[in-house]
């Protein structure tokens, strides 16, 4: 195969944001996260792409699946992490992204992770991997977030996005008054609230833990929006202001688990 190969432009056209948007796929790398991506019954692949070293381990799973299985020389496989310098990476997929609609991520007893305007594609993978891991049934991003397909924000999920829905919401205060309506309780995260997490009933489900912004957290729109506004306490005196968006969200969600 060459760059020229309809199969592997498919792929490159994936390192651009438009390229996402416009096929509703991205790109998963990392044999381990291809390999999870094939064995997934969650997950929709397209294609796969391997150095000759990796046919062996991925052919029979593209096989079993009705998948292609491209093998590229290290120079195009590179490419196509768009990173523009060599990386230890030997496999690649092409994934259907699992965007849903805000109201299907609630059930009876769900809990949903929710984050406005988080600005480092990191910090939107984290959230996703947290969310995955204590059990949450989707994500919910504001406009204005890191695209939660991009590199950074994939490889930072360590495999959770291949099975956590997200729902995109370009007016968050109007979803989130949508999902109270609809029998949810919102909870979101504020230093400047009184009220502490452990003095909040974080028992009720539907449950929905907004994070807000890195710097300015969440806005007056979402607080109004929400059932109630908490903080986690800090230590006095230590000089630090806030916790880390990703941190905070661990806390709140294993304390509304607990």
């Amino acid at each position: 195969m060459n760059s020229k190969h309809p199969a592997y432009e498919a792929a490159e056209r994936l390192l651009k944001p438009v390229g996402r948007r416009e096929t509703g796929q991205y790109l998963v790398e990392d044999i381990h996260l291809v390999r999870q991506a094939l064995i997934s019954p969650q997950t929709t692949v397209s294609a796969a792409y391997c150095l000759p070293s990796d046919v062996a381990e991925l052919e029979s799973l593209c096989v079993a699946r009705g998948i292609p299985l491209y093998v590229l020389t290290g120079g195009l496989l590179q490419k196509l992490t768009g990173t523009g310098y060599e990386t230890a990476v030997s496999a690649i997929a092409i994934v259907q992204q699992r965007l849903v609609a805000p109201e299907a991520l609630l059930t009876e007893n769900s809990l949903v992770l929710c984050g406005e305007r988080i600005q480092d594609p990191r910090n939107v993978g984290v959230l996703i991997r947290t969310a995955d891991a204590l059990g949450c049934s989707g994500l919910l991003l504001s406009a204005g977030s890191a695209e939660p397909f991009s590199r950074q924000a994939v490889r930072s999920t360590t495999g959770s996005i291949l099975r956590l829905p997200i729902a995109l919401a370009a007016d968050l205060a109007a979803v989130l008054t949508t999902l109270r309506a609809q029998g949810a309780t919102v909870v979101a995260s504020s230093g400047a609230a009184t009220q502490t997490a452990a003095e909040a009933d974080l028992t009720r489900r539907p449950l929905v833990i907004v994070m807000g912004n890195e710097q300015e957290g969440i806005s007056e729109a979402v607080a109004s929006a929400s059932s109630a506004v908490v903080r986690l306490p800090m230590a006095p005196n230590t000089g630090a202001d806030s916790y880390n968006v990703t941190v905070a969200a661990g806390m709140l969600l294993y304390e509304a688990i607990r």
